[in-house]
């Protein structure tokens, strides 16, 4: 204990107890017989003996008791029955003096605070009285409210910042004190001859409280516990990966510290950070320490891992969000992680993940490369913010990292940027305000309401009147919708009725876009498109099979780099999923419909194309009307970069490589990928002069291809050939293959 705290503790009990003892000293109390707080006191102390065991500290529900006492007798017999309670049961449980003694004059000056408000605000000493409603909501009030700012100021002697641990703890605290509040009122209402019959049957409200908190924190812990254990057996699984998450969790929770993270949202963050690498479990042991390269098969398998990480905390309620951060977590800032998800996309906590684990994974030594030192780590977490970090947690990170002030090396107000960019854990889930607020429901909530005040004594007509008028216009809008969608939807079916495909029935449904069926590859982990490619580009149609390896369970919708929005259909267990791309995100009952549509309507066979064709202006102009020229692009860094930063980084490097050559291209031309970090490219050109230009702005291009640290910087090797006036029937690769080498010279 620091001696700031101390001196709080000291400062708050001394406060406490000598104004106790000069309210008793002074008469305060009314002359009130000790006898008479008996029921009352042993109510208290059976409450706050009945305490639910939380992770931190131990929750009471005494504060129904003090209420009560507050009502009935006065602010000096709640604080006297508040603090003799907490005194003898943590007395009893032997805890630490000077933290019992706090206890003892937080509870007393909460529930002395909360007497003295509920009299200032109108509320009389004694039996309840029907006018006296909003003095008991003050009443509850100012008791919560008293209580945390002490408490959070206790915490804040610690180092954190008091606003934001008031904040924490009030949210954390607002539904148990609403509930106990409540039930004290009533405790106080039947506290006489008069109403005593209803004490008995506010026995069962109590104990459900107590029994749904205790039930909900022994869940929440036995959970936690069980993905915990789940999360060491997978480390424990590759001893050169041993106690990765524990050692990733611990990186975030420093950061989370470093930047002042509010606690909520800190232990969120840490726990998704534990659990991120819990779909490892479906990967073969021996494919998680190969020293050699992998193959197709296992590096599917190991990109397959976030997504069932997340498929594996998705069910569980208080980890939706974890089950999202762990979802991204091998992501890139750019966009071209795993599952190309863009950056607009990607919450600042899988943001935090990707560093926190490419840190860890870079310091940690692999079966395939040793350990990077810290400085080299640190100067790649800087080298690559902004393309495969988030630039602000990159920087932040590093500084941490280096023992360093976080706010001097990103400046004050970028932090605050940074922190504003964290969702925060919501206290209360709220059920969904589009469905509860639709016309048909709605007639509904109006029709209630306007009967609820028709029978309110004293009220005018008017208001029951109007809410039923507004009723009835809710209905009009209700029926005409139900009609609209409905007409939609017969529209679909007549089409697919007819014969026709998901395309045609979409646009009878009045959606406006594409339509692409994805198959799913079980043996190659991924998806595949069945139909002619919709208005796409390589690069976007690579994107939306990525995407489709997400979840699934429950579709997946987001937009693509050229700003389409997208939405896939959840998996149905035959592989198959429709896509569709729309210039506006599709509404509820669109979605709807689609998914529908989806379900009666076939995929049609793989499209077969006879002749390549490039696009001319509005025309499609057979290739043989053109020269085809052919180029090799050669990285020769493959390897190079597998053995120093393992497979993942090279292919990552290779897909870079990828990236920027196609950044080169025109639509009509088309690239294969030969090997590991050997390409093809065909194109078509009017003048031979045009290959030599574009192979010079390649060679450019790839020049400065980033590279892990320790790895030769890439210098590719491009040669071209003209291949003359052709007809071209076969595959790239195939167009390739009858090339031979002495054909080809290099470029440039």
């Amino acid at each position: 204990m620091n001696r700031s705290l101390q001196i709080y503790i000291a400062l708050v009990t001394a406060a406490f107890w000598l104004g106790l003892g000069a309210a008793v000293w002074t008469g305060a109390a009314g002359g009130l017989q000790p006898i008479q707080l008996a029921p009352l006191f042993g109510l208290a102390v059976a409450v706050e003996a009945l305490g639910v065991r939380k992770q931190e500290n131990t929750i009471g529900f005494s504060a129904v008791a003090h209420l009560a006492t507050a009502v009935l007798y006065g602010p000096v017999a709640a604080a006297a029955v508040a603090a003799g309670a907490v005194l003898l049961v943590d007395g009893v449980r032997a805890g630490r003096r000077s933290y019992i003694l706090m206890n003892s004059s937080m509870f007393g000056i909460a529930a002395g605070a909360a007497g003295i408000a509920f009299q200032l605000a109108g509320g009389s000493v004694g039996p309840v009285a029907s006018g006296e409603a909003a003095a008991l909501t003050v009443l509850i009030a100012a008791r919560l409210l008293v209580n945390e700012l002490i408490f959070s100021g206790a915490v804040s002697m610690l180092g954190a910042p008091f606003r934001q641990v008031f904040r924490d703890n009030l949210r954390d605290s607002v539904g148990q004190s609403i509930g106990e509040g409540c039930l004290g009122v009533l405790l106080a209402f039947g506290y006489t001859a008069a109403s005593w019959a209803i004490l008995p049957f506010l026995v069962p409200l109590l104990a459900a409280l107590y029994q749904a908190q205790a039930g909900y924190e022994r869940l929440k812990s036995e959970t936690t516990a069980a993905l915990d254990a789940f999360a060491s057996v997978i480390d424990e699984r590759d001893p050169l990966t041993s106690q990765h998450s524990e050692r990733v969790a611990d990186l975030v929770a420093r950061f989370a510290d470093a930047i002042g993270l509010p606690d909520r949202e800190s232990k969120r963050l840490v726990a998704a950070a534990r659990f991120h690498d819990l779909g490892k479990v479906a990967i073969e042991v021996a494919t998680l320490s190969k020293e050699g390269r992998l193959t197709e098969e296992e590096l599917r398998a190991i990109r397959s891992h976030p997504r069932l990480s997340a498929r594996l905390l998705s069910p569980f309620g208080f980890a939706e969000q974890m089950a999202l951060y762990a979802e991204l977590h091998h992501e890139r800032y750019d966009g071209r992680g795993y599952y190309a998800v863009s950056q607009s996309e990607i919450p600042v906590e899988a943001h935090v993940l990707i560093a926190a684990d490419s840190y860890d994974a870079m310091t940690s030594k692999r079966a395939y490369r040793p350990a990077l030192s810290v400085p080299e780590a640190v100067a790649e977490l800087r080298h690559k913010a902004g393309s495969q970090f988030h630039p602000l947690v990159a920087q932040a990170f590093a500084a941490m990292i280096e023992g360093g002030d976080v706010t001097a090396a990103i400046g004050r107000q970028q932090l605050a940027a940074l922190r504003a960019e964290f969702s925060t854990v919501p206290l209360v889930r709220w059920p969904d305000l589009g469905r509860l607020l639709r016309p048909g429901l709605l007639v509904v909530y109006l029709a209630a309401a306007a009967l609820i005040t028709a029978g309110i004594p004293g009220l005018p007509l008017w208001p029951p009147m109007i809410l039923a008028a507004l009723g009835f216009a809710a209905g009009g809008v209700s029926v005409a919708q139900t009609l609209r969608i409905r007409r939609r939807r017969m529209a679909a079916l007549a089409v697919i009725a007819a014969g026709g495909g998901a395309q045609p029935a979409l646009a009878a449904a009045g959606i406006v876009g594409w339509s692409l069926w994805l198959d799913y590859d079980r043996e190659g982990f991924r998806y595949r498109p069945l139909d002619a490619p919709a208005p796409l580009g390589d690069h976007e149609l690579d994107e939306l099979c990525k995407r489709a390896l997400r979840q699934g369970a429950r579709g997946e919708r987001g937009t693509l780099t050229d700003g389409t929005r997208v939405e896939i259909t959840p998996e149905d267990g035959s592989g198959l999923r429709l896509a569709v791309g729309t210039a506006q995100p599709l509404s509820a009952a669109d979605s709807a419909l689609l998914r529908e549509i989806a379900e009666r309507t076939c995929s049609p066979q793989p499209a077969t194309q006879s002749q390549l064709t490039v696009l001319e202006g509005d025309q499609r102009t057979p290739l043989a009307n053109w020269q085809v020229a052919v180029i090799i692009v050669e990285l020769g860094a493959f390897e190079d970069v597998r053995q120093v930063s393992g497979h993942l980084s090279a292919e990552r490097m290779a897909s870079d490589a990828v990236a920027r050559l196609r950044a080169l291209l025109r639509a009509g031309d088309r690239l294969h990928q030969l090997d590991d970090d050997r390409f093809g490219i065909v194109i078509n050109v009017t003048d031979p002069n045009q290959v030599e230009a574009l192979c010079r702005r390649m060679s450019a291009s790839l020049d400065d291809l980033p590279v892990p640290r320790r790895a030769n910087q890439v210098r590719p090797l491009i040669r071209s050939a003209m291949a003359g006036a052709i007809a071209v029937d076969a595959e790239m690769a195939g167009l390739l293959n009858g090339f031979e080498p002495s054909q080809l010279r290099r470029a440039g």
